[in-house]
């Protein structure tokens, strides 16, 4: 209740040293001041509010409820928000959400700092932002009605270094208050969240371990039983026995006197036989007989082409036998010494642990001085050393992926990364942010822009491979070992050489 010009200045001075945000106020003013009207005209910002400070104010009698808030350090903004009466109550006439009504930042320049080298955002010489970010920070900057001044560039993004208690890179530009915003990708960790605000995760990535392909392949032993599944062989040879059983009773009502067991071995034969595509050596004149012929011979074509496309997909997937598959493994091999880019929450996340596993990785690690500062100094770096593996998230590949110089294979570490746009702590501006981001990923516009040119470039193109000799060579020995075995046991010869009966 402000009754007199006293109580005004007693406000002042307590806000002043509290954070307005922090709490709802409800402000009634009962004093009239001649020189100046405090309700309607307050000079400046007396209350000491924020952008996301929630104070409603009612002037004396008047049945009009209004909020105020402040944009800027010297301004109070007034909007009229509801109607309050005795007879009628409390009448709104503006919207429920406070960031649908505080859209409008009227022209706020915000200290921006950049990350050099960023692998999202893109700053051109005229100024103008490229890249998922930079396109998210025009949209932003569109929709809110404000702008950035890039007040720094820096070459990290910024680690917490516990000797001399500072950060560094462009989380320090924001912790120390010489920025507002960084208009760069971030790595959403505890220590951060100490030091800067977040806004809602942008990107979801898995953390993964990046190094030069081995070029050690596995001689594929099982491809050429793994194109069926198990059912489909048991009904190969369901169909081969069974129909070497049904000939049986065909070919004796044609009035064959053959003992069963040796009609049997032939029909096995003959359609064991039709399975590795060779002919019949003696036909029938029994229609039967030649329909049960032409549906074995029909069933195995089909059944020969759907294994020769899923022999030759086997044969033409290139399998890479790895060192190892996990972190622990990793840790375990011992032959790969371990990087990441300089300046990132990577380094904290193994550097300021106290999990063994960390501890033990970090034996691994090069020097922090001869770490890359840039994916792609990083990714020729392992292209260089066989023995480097880089640490960091699948996101990055995708977008430098046409100008690494030679192959990469990757190994899930179990880890999911979140990317998201930081702020200065306590950021008041931090809740509209996200108000408006929220409204971009429902309206589908950040999976647009995942999934733009910028993104994938070039990398669209699938990168075929020949395949190696060790691919198929297990074909060879199969079809040499064919040919030894048909050379001294041929069917045909068992056949005439049985004596009739």
């Amino acid at each position: 209740m402000i009754s007199n010009y006293n109580a005004i200045k007693e406000f002042s001075v307590a806000t002043s040293t509290f954070d307005t945000s922090s709490a709802i106020w409800l402000v009634i003013f009962l004093y009239k001041e001649h020189n100046t009207d405090y309700c309607h005209s307050p000079p400046g910002n007396i209350f000491h509010l924020k952008f996301n400070s929630e104070m409603l104010v009612r002037c004396g009698t008047e049945n009009m409820v209004r909020e105020w808030y402040s944009i800027n350090t010297n301004r109070t903004e007034i909007n009229d928000v509801a109607r309050w009466s005795l007879e009628k109550g409390i009448i709104k006439i503006v919207s429920n959400s406070l960031y649908k009504r505080r859209h409008n930042l009227h022209g706020l320049i915000m200290k921006a700092v950049v990350v050099k080298d960023s692998l999202f955002v893109n700053v051109k010489k005229n100024g103008e932002l490229d890249g998922i970010y930079g396109e998210i920070f025009k949209e932003l900057s569109v929709n809110l009605n404000f702008s950035f001044d890039i007040v720094s560039e820096v070459n990290e993004h910024g680690r917490w270094n516990p000797i001399t208690k500072t950060w560094s890179g462009a989380i320090a530009e924001l912790y120390y208050g010489r920025a507002d915003i960084s208009l760069s990708e971030f790595s959403m960790t505890n220590a951060r969240l100490n030091a800067v605000d977040f806004t809602l995760p942008i990107l979801n990535s898995k953390d993964c371990l990046f190094f030069k392909n081995p070029k050690i392949f596995a001689i594929k032993w099982s491809s050429y039983f793994l194109t069926f599944n198990h059912s489909v062989w048991i009904a190969m040879f369901g169909v081969l026995i069974l129909t070497s059983i049904l000939l049986i009773f065909l070919k004796r009502k044609n009035g064959t006197n053959r003992k069963i067991r040796h009609s049997l071995s032939d029909n096995f034969l003959e359609i064991w036989g039709i399975f590795c595509q060779q002919g019949i050596a003696e036909s029938s004149d029994r229609f039967s007989l030649r329909i049960a012929y032409f549906s074995v011979f029909f069933l195995t074509t089909v059944i020969s082409a759907a294994y020769s496309a899923a022999l030759i997909s086997f044969l033409t997937t290139i399998s890479h036998v790895l060192p190892f598959d996990s972190l622990e493994s990793f840790v375990q091999d011992g032959t790969y010494q371990l990087a990441v880019f300089r300046g990132t929450a990577y380094y904290d996340k193994f550097a300021n642990s106290q999990d063994l596993l960390a501890k033990k990785l970090m034996k691994l690690m090069l020097e922090e001085n001869k770490l890359p500062l840039t994916p792609l100094e990083g990714f020729t770096s392992i292209c260089k050393n066989q023995k480097l593996a880089i640490f960091t998230f699948d996101e990055v590949v995708k977008s430098i992926d046409p100008k690494i110089p030679c192959n990469v294979v990757r190994v899930e570490t179990g880890h999911i990364n979140n990317i998201a746009i930081i702020l200065s702590k306590h950021n008041p501006f931090t809740g509209v942010i996200n108000f408006q981001l929220q409204k971009f990923f429902e309206n589908g516009m950040v999976n647009r822009l995942k999934n733009s040119p910028f993104n994938k470039k070039s990398n669209d193109m699938v990168k075929h491979q020949p395949v190696p000799l060790i691919g198929v060579i297990s074909l060879f020995i199969f079809i040499q070992i064919s040919i030894i075995i048909t050379h001294e046991l041929n069917p045909q010869d068992f056949i005439r050489k049985r004596p009739k009966i």
